[in-house]
């Protein structure tokens, strides 16, 4: 067989659409679990309304908490960020004050004072005491000031603010002149002292002493405290280490942060917000930066705690949210069941007419879809009751029709019987070519009738086309060779639609190779492929036109060729389906290869 180059005929199927299309087959016996109409509206309704309504509610819900959750951090920020602001102006207070005396006349002389008399140190103190005094009074938050000169000179407004170590001395003179914080408990009071050394406005390089401020430490704390927003938040003082220098819980001094709450902030600009987990819990953490010292404020609490008070238009949404999907389902459920209710009375009819009762009618009460379907029940209704009459009245005339086709069969016999004598009688006389002639007319005969049935066996195919060839052969000679083979013995028990060859090969023989002028060969093969079976017929004749041969098996009507071929088309597409059919291809050698395609079927057409 050649190389195919033209192809025309009906599309193959793929393997996956025989495959579904057969499993369909397999399961048609089976009855599917049934789902009521009502059930599968209830169903879109939650797919199509109920879903989308859960999910808008839950994202509304998640985002109106995330805005509340925002918008107190927002405001925690801003607390925080006083809270910072006041500590800022309590620090650069006691910062400013330190220069001021630093630059006073007044300190000045007291620092220098040692050299003189009892009664003018004594006069300088009175100045110093009215002057540290107003100081004092000016702003709560400073508890005391303390000043110690190189010449031993010392004053304090509180005994509480006396002493300092070697160690811190020697600290504050390293600094030269650098201010220095530091926490201390004097007297079961706590201060946060601010520390710095004086030195001559006049001689730089000489330092007359030092200078130090206490501030209220009790104090910072109560600031912080007015700002708390819960019962289990904390506010925590850091100095520029990260140590902790006040806090309104029981964080020691210079301590560290939990490592939870120890974020790196100072990336974050010195102020901002954050959660962290701790605990088991989740907490809003803020801080503020207390301008260029490198303190912060930061401030903890849990976040339940927080938005408690903040979660009513959340849990309000949630229940907007619940409502709206009950109300979707109810009214799901009332509409699906004013649409049931039609439908099962049409199908309780239904069922009296599948007993035989005709008498029911659909009452019409609305103007919808189930109205139309209750117009064309009782139109069919009426149509049925007539049909009965008509089917009785149409057995009766195939019963007698049965009985004229069986009158009708003495003819058939008598043929045959006439061949047959025939057929004996050139034995006789030993016209053996004729006897052979008369004898495959007689089973072309015979199969062609086929007791006048459609289908027929493979078997009885390729005897009625081997019966065909041996007339044709004794008229074309040595014209025509002729090949038939069958690819395995099975196959001849296959079923397919008589007379289906004949017309093939005798095209074959006819526009194909008696054009030729020349012998030709016709070979038919029967096989099996997948699940079809295949008839395919090549010649080495002429070739044809695939658009034409197109053209005829489209067309009802055309020549007896035309005809011939476009009735084999459209019977094994009647049986079998439009997917089957017959197939025409050219050969680049010369000749054509014709293929009739069907399922494979075995015994009465059912399947192998």
């Amino acid at each position: 067989m050649g190389t195919v180059d033209v192809y025309a005929g009906p599309q193959k199927r793929d393997t996956a659409s025989r495959a579904s299309l057969e499993k369909e087959t397999m399961h048609m016996g089976r009855m599917k679990p049934f789902v009521s109409l009502q059930s599968k509206i209830l169903r879109f309704t939650v797919l199509l309304v109920c879903i989308p309504i859960l999910l808008i509610g839950l994202f509304s819900y998640w985002k109106s908490s995330e805005i509340v959750e925002q918008k107190v951090s927002a405001s925690d920020l801003n607390a925080v960020t006083q809270v910072g602001l006041n500590i800022q102006f309590m620090t650069d207070y006691v910062h400013d004050t330190s220069l001021f005396l630093i630059q006073s006349d007044e300190v000045r002389r007291f620092l220098l004072s040692g050299t003189q008399s009892q009664d003018n140190i004594a006069k300088e103190q009175a100045v110093m005491e009215r002057f540290f005094l107003h100081l004092i009074n000016m702003k709560d938050f400073i508890h005391s000031i303390y000043l110690r000169g190189e010449n031993g000179m010392t004053f304090s407004t509180s005994p509480e603010a006396i002493g300092l170590d070697g160690l811190m001395l020697d600290e504050v003179k390293r600094l030269r002149g650098k201010p220095l914080w530091f926490v201390q408990r004097r007297g079961g009071h706590e201060m946060l002292s601010f520390i710095r050394e004086i030195r001559d406005v006049n001689n730089v390089g000489r330092r007359l002493g030092m200078v130090q401020i206490n501030i209220d430490l009790p104090y910072v704390r109560d600031l912080m405290k007015q700002q708390r927003i819960g019962t289990q938040d904390n506010y925590y003082l850091l100095n520029e280490e990260r140590l902790v220098l006040a806090s309104t819980g029981d964080a020691h001094v210079y301590s560290r942060l939990p490592a939870e709450l120890d974020y790196d902030n100072e990336a974050q600009g010195g102020h901002g917000y954050y959660t962290v987990a701790m605990g088991g819990q989740r907490y809003l953490v803020t801080y503020a930066g207390l301008g260029k010292s490198g303190w912060q404020i930061v401030h903890s609490v849990p976040l339940n705690e927080v938005l408690q008070e903040n979660s009513a238009i959340p849990q309000l949404m949630l229940l907007a949210m619940v409502i709206s999907f009950a109300l979707c389902v109810i009214t799901a459920l009332l509409f699906s069941r004013r649409i049931i209710r039609p439908i099962r009375q049409l199908r309780s009819l239904m069922l009296k007419v599948e007993r035989g009762q005709f008498q029911g009618r659909v009452e019409i009460g609305s103007n919808d879809e189930i109205t139309l379907l209750g117009r064309s029940f009782n139109r069919m209704n009426e149509r049925l009751h007539e049909m009965i009459k008509l089917v009785y009245e149409a057995e009766l005339k195939k019963k007698e029709a049965e009985l004229k086709a069986f009158q009708a069969q003495i003819n058939p016999h008598f043929l045959y019987n006439t061949l047959d004598t025939i057929y004996w009688m050139s034995r006789m006389e030993k016209a053996y070519d004729t006897a052979q002639l008369v004898e495959a007319l007689s089973k072309l005969f015979r199969l062609s009738l086929n007791s006048g049935k459609e289908l027929t066996t493979v078997r009885d195919e390729v005897n009625h086309v081997t019966n065909y060839m041996i007339i044709q052969r004794r008229r074309y000679e040595e014209l025509i060779d002729f090949a038939l083979e069958v690819d395995e013995e099975d196959t001849l028990n296959g079923m397919t639609v008589k007379l289906i060859l004949q017309p093939f090969v005798e095209n074959a023989i006819v526009h194909g190779i008696e054009k030729l002028g020349e012998p030709g060969t016709i070979r038919v093969r029967i096989f099996r492929r997948d699940e079809q079976l295949v008839f395919r017929i090549e010649d080495t004749g002429t070739g044809v036109d695939i658009a034409e041969m197109e053209r005829l098996m489209r067309e009802s009507g055309g020549n007896n060729r035309g005809f011939a071929i476009k009735n084999v088309n459209d019977r094994i597409q009647l049986y079998y389906g439009q997917e089957y059919g017959v197939t025409f291809m050219n050969r680049k050698e010369g000749g054509t290869i014709a293929e009739i395609i069907q399922p494979w079927r075995y015994g009465e057409g059912k399947p192998a």
